[in-house]
């Protein structure tokens, strides 16, 4: 491991130049969540629980899973649906309590892998951020986030309430692959796109015009499907979020 460090937008954050993890920000807003400890139970949207950040969507009655991964090194997180014929969601989120402002400097980080695939047409995996969750993350609000269907070639997503992106990522992951995704939004005109440290967005491809309310979102990681067999499960190792207070 070699620190380094490095300015943007004016917030100084430090980096593992072999993985390219932020290790280090100072930034006013700072969220970071390893997933250690002995709480892997997610308490259940409309029930969240002192001191825990997140809740989890569960729908399907099979049901679908968003728990802690038991004893897993670094502390880690999975979203799981299972092969019963029905719609499921696994989300883990803020329970729509959204704190982070994407016009202000906001960048988001994690590092998830794939453990099972999107097996089937319409099965999902998303991570990134979002509005309030709603039926499908297709349909939400507004969005920044990296996405895989069917398989498990990455898409940037995006949609600010007027415009719509979804475009291949040019990476595909295996279910044995670790990978650091980071969305800068510290440019609301050109928000870009990164994948173990290297942009996968184009120049002005996402422009991320939402304002007010609408541009502040929560922290957005799971799994669904509208119908069908299918299978996926997302696994996280950490989620890491800041910005500037104004």
């Amino acid at each position: 491991m070699s620190t380094k460090a490095r300015y943007n937008a004016g917030v100084q954050t430090f980096y593992d130049s072999a993985t390219f993890e932020t290790t280090g920000v100072m930034s006013p807003v700072l969220f970071y969540d390893d997933f250690l400890g002995a709480d892997t139970v997610v308490p259940a949207a409309g029930s969240a629980e002192s001191g825990m950040d997140w809740v989890k969507k569960i729908v399907g009655a099979a049901p679908p899973t968003v728990a802690g991964v038991s004893s897993a090194i670094g502390g880690q997180l999975a979203c799981t649906l299972t092969s019963t014929s029905e719609k499921q969601d696994a989300v883990l989120y803020w329970g729509d309590n959204k704190g982070l402002d994407a016009t202000k400097g906001l960048v988001f980080e994690t590092r998830v892998k794939l453990s099972v695939l999107p097996s089937a047409s319409g099965v999902q995996a998303v991570w990134g951020i979002a509005s309030d969750w709603i039926d499908g993350p297709n349909n939400n609000t507004c969005y920044l986030t990296f996405g895989a269907t069917a398989n498990g070639s990455v898409l940037i997503r995006a949609y600010d309430g007027v415009t719509t992106t979804s475009a291949a990522s040019g990476v595909t992951l295996t279910t044995a692959d670790w990978a650091i995704f980071r969305i800068d939004a510290t440019d609301v005109t050109d928000v870009k796109f990164f994948i173990n440290g290297a942009q996968v967005s184009t120049t002005g491809q996402v422009n991320f015009a939402a304002t007010g309310t609408l541009a502040v979102l929560q922290p957005y990681l799971g799994c669904y499907k509208p119908s069908g067999t299918g299978v996926a499960t997302l696994t996280a190792d950490y989620v890491k979020a800041w910005a500037n207070r104004s």
